[in-house]
């Protein structure tokens, strides 16, 4: 049991509460078997969907599922960005949504090279967006051409296992061998890239990344958009399959006894709110490795390749049975975050002009259950 839970009990009891603890709680506020339905993909008649099963499946930011597809075109995807899903807070140029659509098209490919295909991708097809604007023009046109003799890639068979993990890691340090690996998936790309293990940086990196946490916590307009986007109890997730889940016999005795829901998150008075920056922090204090990505150039087409990249980053830790989780408040564009953003782009000693685009942990921790999804057919397009 750790410290967190300790003190949930201790208020508890302190609240008269504590009368309850004969309630069962092994089936409170579980993932609902709908929610994660897309987990377990199946074929189609149409190959894009038997495909598209798989790419809805990549990391996202806030997990939006920012995705939109039309198929009207034989033999085509054609992507499109939701504006309804963008994240204008503590995204305001949108930079991290279009990473989002990088994995996205990362996990296509993969995908298709399972059933054969290959991908000929064309970005951006009628010309890039304004850095803050999102309007109707497509992301990526991707057509597929059979291709028997393509070989499967080896990062498929771990989409199904990977995950983003919101917990504490282990005190488990990663192996020069796990470093190498990953390491040698990110030079495949034109981008700089870095994994940090056994560094006298990791401590102060660990608590800026703390810092940056706080700041999106302490500014009520971008910790807003997070509580905005909080589903809290297995119904709103069944109802809503996106956003940040609260689910489980923790969270369901809190919203039990009306000592979690959003008036409380909100009030850094309520015991919910100082919960929440203490299992941040046990979180982020436990990293031992970090990782990051940077680009020369920011421009739309640079952003969703990052993701790309991020993608086969992140499929590679699953295949090595490492953990990774996006750290990304530090590098969000908001003005009350650009001094400690400086600072940060220092500490790194990031070329002036250049952009980090991804910030991750990695470590090792038990493999968490899946995010919530929309099914497959309500991306596309009608």
């Amino acid at each position: 049991m750790n410290y967190n839970r300790r003190k949930f009990i201790k208020v508890l009891w302190t609240s008269s509460l504590i009368f309850a603890v004969d309630i069962p709680l092994s089936g409170c506020n579980q993932m609902p078997k709908k929610a994660t339905l897309p987990w377990q993909p199946t074929k189609h008649e149409d190959v894009r969907i038997s495909i598209l099963s798989y790419a809805i499946l990549a990391p996202n930011p806030h997990n939006r599922q920012p995705w939109i597809v039309d198929l009207s075109i034989p033999e085509h995807i054609v992507l499109y960005c939701d504006s309804d899903r963008l994240l204008p807070e503590t995204d305001p140029f949108s930079r991290q949504i279009f990473i989002g659509h990088g994995t996205f098209l990362e996990f296509l490919d993969v995908a298709a090279s399972s059933l054969g295909y290959e991908t000929k991708i064309d970005y951006f097809p009628e010309g890039e967006f304004d850095p803050k604007d999102v309007i109707d023009r497509p992301v990526a046109k991707i057509r597929l051409i059979s291709a028997p003799e393509r070989k499967k890639d080896p990062l498929f068979d771990t989409i199904l296992s990977r995950r983003s993990t919101k917990e504490p890691f282990s005190e488990t340090p990663l192996l020069d061998a796990h470093k190498n690996k990953l390491q040698l998936e990110l030079n495949r790309s034109p981008f700089k890239s870095t994994v940090l293990t056994n560094s006298s940086l990791i401590k102060p990196l660990r608590e800026l990344t703390l810092e940056a946490f706080k700041i999106e916590v302490y500014t009520p307009h971008t910790y807003q958009e997070s509580i905005d986007l909080m589903r809290m109890g297995s119904d709103e997730v069944e109802a809503n399959p996106d956003g940040i889940d609260l689910l489980g016999a923790f969270n369901w005795w809190g919203q039990t006894f009306g000592l979690l829901n959003r008036e409380s998150l909100v009030d850094p008075n309520s015991t919910a709110y100082k919960m929440g920056i203490d299992i941040y922090t046990e979180m982020l204090l436990s990293v031992h490795s970090f990782a990051w990505i940077t680009s020369s150039q920011n421009n739309r087409t640079t952003q969703v390749k990052v993701g790309r990249t991020y993608a086969r980053l992140d499929l590679t830790a699953a295949q090595l049975g490492v953990k990774i989780h996006p750290v990304s408040q530090v590098l969000q564009e908001y003005s009350e975050m650009q001094g400690l953003q400086k600072k940060f782009l220092e500490m790194l000693q990031i070329p002036n002009g250049d952009t980090v685009q991804m910030l991750v942990r990695l470590g090792f921790a038990e493999l968490p259950s899946p995010a919530p999804r929309h099914p497959v057919q309500s991306f596309i397009k009608v």
